[in-house]
């Protein structure tokens, strides 16, 4: 098996972690083994005023398996004092900087974190990323090497390998992320209908819809796989509307939450997620709900901006919206209706592009596009 399968084999364990928590373990440890790591450390969290990390989601596995104590003893000790907070959220996005470069040396010596928690774990020897999160808080990741503490120690493969896995994981992320929002109260209610990424309805008590983001609406329009009928959510095929209108009517009663997932062949599945209000204050304006309903399309590529495309890999405009929308998961049909093109012209500006970038497959081409950092549309 190529080291690309591989590749792929591990963004297929991203997408379904994504819904599936329990699925990280084995993903993270295919990571490990791909990329030559000893372990990995991927959190969401913010600077704190002391310029350390607030954590507010963390996976830390060592070969895949949990580091309870490691993580317990970092969280207690060192996170409100972590120096590669403040340092790494000057780095730009998606870049891989070594702890050594991060940290200078003035402040290795006199860190309780790099002497007391890193040295100690290996973590001298880690990459560490930062890449967009949800408003002010940033997603990490530290890739644990052998140990050593030396630049030199990684190589170019790993690096390439890397690069290419990180809007996955970054999109993993802010799903879980997505997820552990849905199930809270309050201001997080609102935040969650600004989302662009995730769709997001809110029900009253007779499962009526009373406010969406644009997200949801966008995937409502389609009726594909959801619709609307009587100002209700309901499933378009017969076999799962009834499915649909047991799980809502509990959610928006207030005795249970769960989840579906609803068909729209030939694309992947959408999942529902329906959980009742809480208990504790809300907004005014968000008061009127009884439950919220979140539509996870988990599954879809991220959204890539075409300006950003072309600033990037030094594309003309129009072979930037080309390569942006085959990036974000569309046909030459669909990019050619999209654009109000020709599908031979679509196709000519993928070779143009191609031949720019000097690659000769347009999975390459995606490959390249969704591992460039600053390409993606970060609304949420």
């Amino acid at each position: 098996m190529s080291n690309q399968d591989r590749i792929d084999d591990i963004i297929g364990l991203l997408r379904q972690a994504e819904l599936d928590e329990g699925v990280w373990s084995t993903a993270s440890a295919l990571i490990d083994e791909v990329c030559g790591l000893w372990g990995n450390d991927l959190l969401l969290g913010r600077l704190n005023a002391k310029g350390g990390i607030e954590v507010a989601l963390r996976w830390l596995r060592l070969r895949g398996e949990p580091a309870a104590e490691l993580a317990r003893d970092y969280a207690d000790n060192y996170a409100a004092i972590d120096e590669r907070g403040r340092a790494g959220i000057w780095q730009a996005p998606g870049a891989l900087a070594h702890t050594t470069a991060l940290l200078p040396e003035g402040v290795r010596r006199m860190s309780a974190t790099y002497n007391e928690y890193l040295v100690p774990n290996a973590g001298e020897n880690c990459l560490n990323t930062w890449l967009p999160g949800v408003g002010d808080a940033h997603v990490a990741w530290s890739l644990v090497g052998p140990g050593g503490g030396d630049a030199r120690d990684w190589t170019s493969k790993q690096a390439q390998a890397i690069r290419l896995l990180l809007p996955h994981v970054r999109q993993f992320v802010m799903v879980r992320h997505a997820l552990a929002e849905a199930r809270t109260d309050g201001m997080r209610t609102a935040a969650l209908l600004d989302t662009r990424r995730i769709g997001m309805l809110l029900l009253d008590r007779d499962g009526r819809i009373v406010e969406a983001n644009d997200r949801a609406r966008e995937t409502l329009a389609r009726n594909d796989a959801l619709t609307v009928r009587d100002g209700r959510l309901a499933a378009v095929r017969p076999g799962e509307a009834d499915r649909l209108t047991g799980l809502l009517h509990a959610a928006c009663r207030g005795r249970s939450g769960g989840s579906m997932p609803i068909t729209r062949p030939p694309q992947p599945p959408l999942v529902v997620y329906a959980t009742p209000k809480g208990t504790t204050g809300e907004l005014p304006s968000v008061g009127r709900h009884a439950a919220r309903v979140l539509l996870a399309e988990p599954f879809s590529p991220p959204a890539v901006n075409a300006r950003s495309v072309s600033a990037a890999l030094g594309l003309t405009p129009a072979q930037g919206r080309v390569v942006a929308a085959l990036a974000s998961g569309g046909t030459v049909a669909s990019i050619a209706t999209a654009t109000h093109r020709t599908e031979a012209a679509v196709r000519w500006h993928i070779r143009e592009s191609l031949g720019r970038l000097g690659l000769s497959r347009q999975a390459d081409l995606v490959r390249v596009v969704l591992s460039t950092p600053g390409v993606f549309d970060d609304g949420d």
